[in-house]
């Protein structure tokens, strides 16, 4: 059985594997920049079978006016069983009285209709557009 935990301080020992497994290489180059990332996450939310830690979602922000969805990540063997709705569920439940909550996503039909059967709408739907800069000199 699942059990989803809510977690102010995540090792970067426990969850290096999830992002391993998902290929983000931007982490996993950087396992420095993770831990850091982690201690100063607003909260970690992690999904796990028995000891094993299957799945996380990591939220950045203030808590009150935004928080932003900065990481979901299921062990590809435990996707398409509803860690993820459940991860994001639990942390939407904790952030409701939130003004804002948003997230970065690739622009696939797959993602889009995860995140919109959760309630998201993307920044079009405000008439808003979504900005970003990125160190790419320090990218690995």
């Amino acid at each position: 059985m699942i059990k989803i935990t809510k977690e102010t301080s995540v090792s970067l020992d426990y969850v290096l594997h999830l992002y391993q497994a998902v290929g983000w290489t931007n982490y996993t180059n950087q396992p420095q920049m993770l831990s850091q990332a982690l201690s100063h996450s607003l909260a970690t939310y992690l999904a796990r079978d028995g000891e094993e830690v299957v799945g996380l979602v990591r939220l950045i922000g203030d808590g009150f006016s935004s928080v932003f969805v900065q990481d979901l990540i299921v062990l590809p063997t435990y996707q398409r069983q509803g860690i993820g709705s459940t991860l994001m569920k639990q942390a939407l439940s904790d952030y409701k009285d939130t003004y804002q909550i948003q997230l970065a996503t690739e622009q696939t039909e797959k993602n889009l209709g995860f995140y919109r059967s959760l309630g998201f709408e993307t920044l079009s739907s405000f008439q808003c557009t979504g900005m970003i800069l990125v160190d790419r000199e320090n990218l690995k």
